[in-house]
C-alpha cells in the first residue's frame, strides 16, 4: 500500500488494512513514482482540510502506522 495523493487514492480514515501490510512511503517533495505507483495494491491519503495540502512525510507515515494499529489492537 502506498500514500500518496492520486485521482484513485482511498481515504485513510476509510481503508481497511491487510493484516500483512507493507506501507510505501515517497519523498517529501516529488511523492511516489508513476513506476511505483503502478506495483501498488492500493494507495491511501490523509484528507487535509485547508492549507498546505499535505502533512510531512514524518507525520503522514506516524498517522498511517497508527491506522494499522487501531484496526489491529492485538498486535
Amino acid at each position: 500500500m502506498g500514500l500518496e495523493q492520486t485521482s484513485n487514492s482511498q481515504d485513510l480514515h476509510h481503508y481497511q488494512f491487510d493484516r500483512r501490510t507493507a506501507l510505501v512511503i515517497g519523498n517529501e517533495r516529488t511523492g511516489l513514482t508513476d513506476d511505483v505507483l503502478k506495483q501498488l495494491d492500493a494507495v491511501v491519503e490523509i484528507p487535509v482540510w485547508g492549507l498546505p495540502y499535505s502533512y510531512n512525510v514524518a507525520t503522514a507515515t506516524a498517522m498511517s502506522l497508527y491506522e494499522y494499529c487501531r484496526q489491529f489492537p492485538d498486535g
